[in-house]
């Protein structure tokens, strides 16, 4: 699996050169510094996926939890064949997130807000394209838009399986799957014994004594402890096509 993380924000700068503007990606964040083609300046979240929903932080929610004077979210879609963007206001988003949040917390006294939450599309399609908002050019520049981000540097397919097996076939475990990171996590649950293996994604092949620990492993894989799961909710079964 690609780095969705990375892809998102190399697709992103790529696309703000392309519009007359400057971006630097911030070392360490999600965000990225952009100078518009106008000569403002921003700081931009960028929140990236190749599969419906994005995902965020429960965190971005609590207000003053980062102090990165972030202004717009951009959404980066890389399933299409050309990447699509959705660029929105930091306020909506993360007051969004924080109702959402407050909701979830009241509901189960004693939870404490980290893990990953999920931004629907219906929540940002209304940004799609929105490059005025941080004083982009709203046409690229012919001179620019030389494809700088191609779509085989945006994804990285998974190497086809050998064609003489499949292991997954006749697998009886529960079929489970979880979001982290920018990442989908497959993973197969053994109802009998409580072990988990991860199948696809970060640490596959990895096995663990029980989901919970799996949990624990993916969220010190990603070495961010904003995001540790809740061992309750963070796997969730799937049925595989």
């Amino acid at each position: 699996m690609g780095d969705i993380v990375r892809q998102g924000a190399v697709a992103f700068v790529a696309e703000v050169l392309a519009r007359g503007g400057r971006a630097e990606p911030i070392p360490g964040q999600r965000d990225v510094r952009v100078r518009g083609a106008d000569g403002s300046e921003r700081v931009v979240r960028v929140c990236s996926t190749a599969s419906d929903p994005w995902l965020a932080r429960r965190r971005d929610g609590i207000p003053a939890a980062d102090g990165g004077g972030v202004s717009h979210w951009v959404f980066v879609d890389l399933a299409p064949e050309v990447p699509a963007f959705y660029v929105v206001d930091a306020d909506d988003i993360e007051g969004g997130i924080e109702e959402e949040v407050a909701l979830w917390l009241a509901d189960r006294p004693g939870r404490t807000p980290t893990g990953s939450h999920p931004i629907q599309r219906s929540n940002v399609v209304h940004g799609q394209d929105n490059w005025d908002l941080l004083g982009l050019d709203v046409v690229k520049d012919p001179r620019h838009d030389t494809t700088p981000v191609p779509a085989a540097a945006v994804r990285v397919e998974r190497p086809a399986a050998p064609a003489v097996t499949d292991p997954e076939t006749d697998d009886e475990r529960l079929a489970v799957v979880a979001d982290i990171g920018g990442y989908r996590v497959q993973g197969r649950l053994d109802q009998a014994s409580g072990t988990l293996e991860i199948t696809r994604g970060p640490m596959e092949g990895r096995r663990f004594p029980d989901a919970a620990a799996a949990a624990q492993a993916l969220a010190t894989f990603f070495d961010d402890p904003e995001t540790v799961p809740d061992a309750d909710t963070f796997w969730r079964s799937e049925i595989l096509r």
